[in-house]
Formats: structure tokens, sequence, C-alpha cells
């Protein structure tokens, strides 16, 4: 891991291996109070996390939260919570790509996909807006594209082969690095992909709390609804899945936690690095990661025992088959699908045959954009529940 600026140079790692979390552990219980030249105490402790209290002077202090196998949040003076976003992205590019995306993005929450091409320019999305810095238009040259792929790949492009052969790599973070260049084709099927000269950084994004509107409407004397959330692309539905899935796995005051198993087709729900969740997914949440939704959800169903099955972006074929079997045998299903009304949707002919038979009880509309905000609430008769 490269070193970069900063108050906190023992914050750099984003991620770390259990045995580090092991050893903070016995720090936590050893009752230390100083490291690091600071003043520490133990706020929280669990099995999953620890928070700490990092006190600099009377008027400033941090909350440092160490995740297990996932992120270190810092909280200052007690204030909203920041996460280490823009270090996971900065330390897989180059120095120069470094500074021009430091100087063009103000608020991190906002970036979405930075597209870098070998011998092309930089291209950064923010809030759906394409924007290409001042300094972009400079070509990306190769040792610099090269460079990117090294960090990556942690100099290991044969380790994630398997990644490359599905078009993306995940990194820590749970962010997706999607990939393109020639591909090499083997029985039909793509093999891998060589000379990989096109990058879209696909920036995770995650927003704790989002869901606590719909939440009320989703239960019924305790049990999960089926539930399907609607919305065109880019406008949030796998992250209000992903806040869903917390609290549902998590419980809260008006339910009981459930034992949600995520089918993670494509590693944006819970965002896996080296099969670790990098996102908060909830406490009772099981999560397979990388496999096709119709073979996951059997597989789920006999080996995890799950209340609640969530998966993202419905609408195939097989889809139907899958899902009728976990209902019928007695679980609840969430998911969601592209789509922007009931008209639209319905043209979908599997679709249309999910709706006809009111497999989900309650239909989710994204109007905004925003997760949490606008939403649109259905029961599966198509009658308005809140709006």
């Amino acid at each position: 891991m490269r070193s970069k600026n900063g108050p906190w140079p023992f914050l750099e790692r984003c991620v770390f291996q259990p045995t580090l979390f092991d050893l903070i552990g016995k720090f936590a219980l050893c009752g230390a109070r100083t490291a690091f030249g600071r003043s520490w105490s133990v706020a929280f402790f669990s099995q999953r996390f620890f928070v700490f209290l990092v006190r600099i002077s009377d008027r400033a202090f941090f909350d440092v939260i160490f995740y297990q196998d996932r992120h270190i949040h810092v909280l200052k003076n007690g204030g909203k919570c920041v996460n280490m976003k823009k270090e996971e992205i900065l330390q897989i590019l180059p120095e120069r790509i470094r500074r021009i995306t430091t100087e063009t993005v103000t608020d991190w929450e906002l970036l979405q996909e930075i597209h870098i091409r070998s011998g092309g320019s930089i291209v950064l999305v923010i809030k759906g807006e394409k924007i290409m810095p001042a300094q972009g238009g400079q070509v990306v040259g190769t040792r610099e594209f090269r460079e990117i792929m090294e960090y990556i790949s942690n100099y290991s492009m044969y380790a994630f082969e398997e990644e490359i052969q599905k078009g993306y790599l995940t990194i820590p973070g749970g962010h997706r690095v999607g990939v393109a260049g020639k591909a090499l084709m083997e029985q039909g099927q793509v093999r891998t992909i060589r000379h990989i000269t096109f990058l879209n950084i696909r920036v995770s994004h995650e927003i704790p709390g989002c869901a606590d509107r719909v939440m009320p409407y989703l239960f019924e004397r305790d049990r999960f609804l089926p539930t399907l959330i609607v919305s065109p692309p880019g406008a949030g539905k796998t992250t209000l899945l992903r806040d869903i899935v917390r609290q549902a796995a998590t419980g809260g005051k008006m339910f009981s936690a459930k034992k949600v198993s995520v089918i993670d087709e494509r590693s944006e729900i819970a965002g896996c690095y080296q099969g670790i969740p990098q996102r908060d997914v909830g406490v009772h949440c099981d999560v397979l990661d990388g496999c096709h939704k119709q073979e996951g959800i059997y597989m789920m169903l006999r080996s995890m025992a799950p209340e609640v099955i969530a998966v993202d972006e419905i609408g195939a074929e097989k889809d139907y088959e899958a899902l009728n079997t976990a209902l019928t045998s007695g679980c609840s299903l969430l998911a969601t699908v592209h789509g922007n009304s009931f008209q639209h949707i319905r043209e979908k002919p599997q679709m249309k045959k999910i709706l006809e038979e009111r497999m989900f009880e309650r239909i989710l509309f994204l109007q905004s954009g925003e997760p949490g905000k606008g939403i649109a609430i259905y029961d599966g008769r198509g009658q308005v529940v809140s709006r």
C-alpha cells in the first residue's frame, strides 16, 4: 500500500486482515489508553467492530470505527460519518490521475464513475453529468494505464482471471472496475480479456437509513412482505435494496431480524472483496457472490434456510421459476427491476406474468433518483399504499 499524505497515516489501510482486527481487540481488552501519540478510549466493542474515541484536544476528537475485514470510519466531533471512499478510489490511481480527480471532485458522495481509456482522456460522471477535467484531456499513457491495472490486481492479474472473465473486478470498498479490451473466446464463451485498454470505475455508495421511511410498509405481523423495487438505471434501487437488506437482517423496533440470503450476481449489493462483504448487509445476512440468480436461489434455499432472499435486476425467463420456487418454499423475496411505471414493466413478458400472479405484495417506485426520497408504494394489486 502506497503512503498518502494526511494527518492520520495509521488510518491509510481501509481493509485489513482478521489478524489485525484480533490485535486491535486485544489492544482494546487490555485497556490501553495511548497509541499513535493520541489519547484513546474504548467506546464500544463487539465481535464485528470496535469504536474508539481519539482525543486530539479539549475541543477536537474523532470516533474511529474498525470493522472486521471492512472499512475504517471516522466521525469528527461526534458528527456525520466520513468513510474512506476517497482513499479507496485514489489508492488505485497513478499520481497524475489522482491529482486530477482530487481537484475535480468536491463531493465524493456525488461521484458515480471514472472512465479511463488508454491513449484517451479521463471522464468523470458526477451526479449523472459527464465531466472532462481541464487536465483530463491529456492522453492517458500506456505506463499510467499499466500502473492502474497493477494497483487494482495487487500486481497479480492471474489471480483475478476469473473476475476478468466476467468483465469487471471488485476492489476494497466494494467498488467495481469494469474492463474492456480483446476478448478471447473458447467454445462460444469468453475465456478471458487480454490487452485491457478501457476501464470504468463505478463508485459504490452506501446510504444507511435511506430505507427508514419504507420499512414500516414492508412488514405485516412481523412477516416480511415480498417486495419489488422499480426504477430507471442509476436511480438508486440497489442502494435502497442494500439498506432494506441491512435493516431486515438486523431487526428494528417494529420487526424482528430475519435470516436474509443475498444472491449478488454482479457483486453490487454486498460488494464482496475476496469473499468478505464491503458493505453493511446486516447481522443475519449470508451472501452468495458472483453466482447467477437462478442457481443461487436454489442453492441458498437448500443450504441456508433463509426467510428472505434478495436479488438484483430480475426479468430473465428463468427468474420466474426460481422466484416462484422460493415463495412456495415459504421464503419471502426482495428484488429490483428496471422500469418507471407499471405499464413499462408489464411490457416485459416475464414481469407481466409475475405481476399478474401478484408474486410481490409491495412494489416501490423510485421517483426522485435519490434513494429514500420520492418513493411511491403500491400493493400487489396496484393500489396506492403510500406516496
